[in-house]
């Protein structure tokens, strides 16, 4: 699908960060950083994160007042039947693809809080055309289908990441919700939602290998960290033994079946997160991993506690900080590939020929001693050099 926003002005912008890092690191001359500013420019309109939430809300309130106005010319319709409510949402949700793409287009918005709006409102009218002409009355899975339809291309035009969160998280409700439906779905539930999310993780190292290019990075470092959690929350003890409760109508969470392999999981998932976070150098496996080692804890606490909280927060908190002494101090220097120190990225090759070309460019300074002219010999011993 055609990309709506300028695939190069994206690259552009993860250069000018590292050139502006680079220049900040003393490695650039200032002419060397303006002269890398201008070979990768950046058209996109481009604010402050203050500015950006003023124009999404600013654009929330101009089109919440523009459908109001709308339904007033169309209020008969409206009355009639939910069909009115439908035929009104799809007049609004064309409108609002029209400026959007027009914003995007004349006036280079990237993320910059309006076009955001924009996107978010016409998904939400092209769904509610579909809630509105069925009447309510549909199946809920028949619903995230219809969710999984309107957000997949609008992930592949617009590569916004709210928009990769929602689909994300709609396409493990309809798994969810399907396999529910069935009396062995609550007890095998866990292992389907587990493998889900390991073909969700696979699928986005394929993409990667597919579409290895910066417009799409966000949206899925978003997918695969979600994939990530639900892969371990779906292994977690207490998120198995508390929504088992909850499908069952229980008042009360019981002990689970195959509850042995769930303590396993709980600690063994967090613990091959770090492992191979470490072993790749993968920032996303290791963060995932001490969050959920952090889960973990809290997990075995809820049903097997053994200290006062207050002695059990100090004690953990005084062992984190001696753990993190200890490991900053360790990797000052590299060990088995790893340093406290931050490093560069390699991601950049074209970026670092540039700076290569633009530093083997840059005019030496002549040497003012000349040798060869002295008195004695030519070695420059005389009265005159």
């Amino acid at each position: 699908m055609k990309k709506a926003y300028n695939e190069t002005w994206i690259e552009n912008i993860g250069n000018q960060a590292i050139i502006k890092n680079w220049h900040e690191q003393k490695m650039l001359s200032d002419e060397q950083f303006n002269a890398a500013q201008n070979a990768f420019p950046v058209g996109f309109h481009r604010s402050n994160i203050f500015v950006k939430i003023g124009l999404f809300l600013f654009t929330n309130i101009v089109g919440s007042a523009s459908f109001g106005f709308l339904s007033l010319f169309l209020a008969g319709v409206l009355s009639e039947s939910s069909i009115g409510l439908g035929i009104i949402s799809l007049i609004y949700a064309g409108i609002l693809f029209f400026f959007l793409e027009y914003f995007i287009k004349k006036n280079n918005f990237y993320r910059s809080g309006a076009d955001n709006a924009l996107l978010y409102a016409m998904l939400g009218a092209v769904f509610a055309f579909f809630i509105a002409i069925s009447d309510f009355e549909l199946p809920a899975w028949i619903y995230c289908s219809i969710a999984l339809i309107i957000l997949l291309p609008a992930l592949l035009r617009y590569a916004d990441p709210l928009v990769a969160i929602s689909l994300y998280l709609t396409w493990i409700a309809l798994w969810f919700i399907i396999v529910t439906k069935f009396p062995i779905g609550k007890l095998i539930i866990p292992f389907v939602i587990m493998l889900v999310s390991a073909a969700s993780y696979f699928f986005i190292q394929f993409w990667r290998k597919q579409e290895n290019t910066p417009y799409y990075t966000d949206c899925q470092d978003i997918i695969e960290i979600l994939a990530l959690a639900t892969f371990y929350l779906g292994g977690n003890y207490l998120v198995v033994r508390e929504g088992n409760a909850m499908l069952n109508g229980l008042s009360d969470s019981i002990q689970i079946s195959f509850a042995p392999l769930f303590y396993l999981l709980t600690a063994a998932i967090p613990v091959f997160y770090m492992v191979r976070g470490l072993q790749k150098h993968n920032r996303k496996l290791l963060i995932v991993g001490i969050l959920a080692i952090a889960f973990s804890v809290f997990t075995y606490r809820t049903y097997f506690s053994v200290l006062p909280l207050e002695l059990a927060l100090t004690i953990g908190g005084g062992l984190l900080v001696l753990l993190i002494i200890f490991t900053i101090r360790a990797l000052k220097t590299q060990k088995f590939g790893l340093t406290y120190m931050a490093l560069g990225s390699n991601k950049f090759q074209n970026l670092e020929a540039f700076i290569v070309n633009q530093a083997i460019q840059q005019p030496s300074q002549s040497d003012k001693m000349k040798f060869g002219e002295g008195n004695f010999g030519g070695g420059g011993a005389g009265s005159e050099y």
